[in-house]
């Protein structure tokens, strides 16, 4: 108990408050880039992963004791020419809130 009541009164390592906030605002102000960029990332992925379970081509044939069968998978999915990948476009400006 001694122990921490010397160390609870050391005032030779404090911190002024004003450092402290002045420290805390420099690294949230960096953070926050960080943060929208991995946000664009995991929603271009998410888009990315969308597109390849939609253009899975579930094609097959077979053949048994000369019984044939097969399905020919018609559809062709694939994104605009110079698009983004799965047609995300992350640079649409904010637009107001009136009516």
């Amino acid at each position: 108990m001694r122990i921490a009541s010397q160390l609870w009164d050391e005032e030779g390592g404090s911190v002024s408050p004003f450092a402290t906030v002045l420290l805390m605002t420099i690294l949230l102000l960096g953070l926050l880039p960080g943060v929208v960029t991995l946000r664009d990332q995991i929603v271009q992925e998410f888009g990315d992963m969308a597109v390849a379970i939609e253009t899975l081509d579930q094609s097959y044939s077979y053949s048994f004791n000369g019984v044939t069968s097969e399905y020919i998978d018609s559809s062709s999915v694939s994104d605009p020419e110079d698009e983004a990948p799965a047609g995300l476009d992350l640079t649409i400006s904010a637009s107001g809130e009136g009516g």
